[in-house]
């Protein structure tokens, strides 16, 4: 009777290391993700000598307007 609570939380345990580490595959997926996608724009702006990312403090385009 003793080893149930014992079992269940050695199953638990195993079943939340599982988790992390799929968890940690997919953060560090989304990482080489990021990644990628900076070096991507990175070359694309070099390589056509344009600007890709929106520079900060710069406003919304005039062509651009809510409406409701």
């Amino acid at each position: 009777m003793k080893n149930k609570p014992t079992d269940s939380l050695a199953e638990e345990n195993k079943a939340l290391r599982e988790e992390i580490l799929e968890l940690k595959k997919k953060l560090y997926q989304e990482t080489m993700r990021a990644d990628f996608y900076d070096t991507m724009v990175d070359v694309a702006e070099e390589m056509f000598n344009i600007e890709i990312r929106k520079k900060a403090g710069t406003g919304q385009s005039k062509g651009c307007t809510k409406t409701k």
